[in-house]
C-alpha cells in the first residue's frame, strides 16, 4: 500500500512570515526527510478512522474514535485501546516499508507508548518513535 502525500515540517517562528500564508523563505519546496517524515506518516496512519479510505478500507485504526470522547480518567482499558491502535498503525506503516523506497532513518523500528498524562485540558498521549537508524523521537500525540 504506496501512499505519497503532501507533509509539512517545522520550522523556528523566526523563519514564519505573517499568519495567512506560510513558506519556507526557499524558492523550490523542502521534502519532508527523516524522522520527520516518519513521525508524519506513522501519524497519519494512526489518526485515519479504519474504514475511511475508499482503496484501501483496511487502512487505518480506532484511535479517532477516542479524540473528543468522554474519557474521564486513564484506566487500563484505556490504556490497552491506545497501545491496541499503536501496533495497528505499526503494522501498516511496516507494510508501507517494504513497498516504499525509505532510507533508514525513515522507516519504523517501533512506536510504543510512553505515558497518558492527566492535565486540565483531557489528557496528554506521548508517544516514541524509534526508526531502523536507531534515532528515537518522544512526542506528545494529541491530547484528548
Amino acid at each position: 500500500m504506496a501512499k505519497y502525500d503532501t507533509y509539512f515540517q517545522p520550522v523556528p517562528s523566526s523563519q514564519v512570515h505573517g499568519f495567512k500564508t506560510f513558506e519556507y523563505g526557499y524558492r523550490a519546496s523542502l521534502k519532508v526527510s527523516g524522522a520527520q517524515a516518519l513521525v508524519n506518516r506513522w501519524v497519519k496512519t494512526l489518526m485515519t478512522p479504519r474504514g475511511s479510505d475508499p482503496i484501501y478500507k483496511e487502512y487505518g485504526t480506532g484511535f479517532s474514535g477516542l479524540v473528543g470522547s468522554n474519557i474521564s480518567d486513564v484506566t487500563t482499558d484505556l490504556v490497552d485501546v491506545v497501545n491496541i491502535a499503536i501496533e495497528e498503525a505499526n503494522e501498516q506503516v511496516r507494510e508501507q516499508d517494504l513497498v516504499g523506497f525509505f532510507p533508514d532513518n525513515e522507516r519504523l523500528a517501533n512506536a510504543t507508548l510512553l505515558s497518558i498524562e492527566y492535565s486540565e485540558d483531557g489528557m496528554d498521549v506521548w508517544v516514541n518513535i524509534q526508526n531502523v537508524a536507531g534515532e528515537s523521537v518522544p512526542f506528545r500525540l494529541v491530547t484528548l
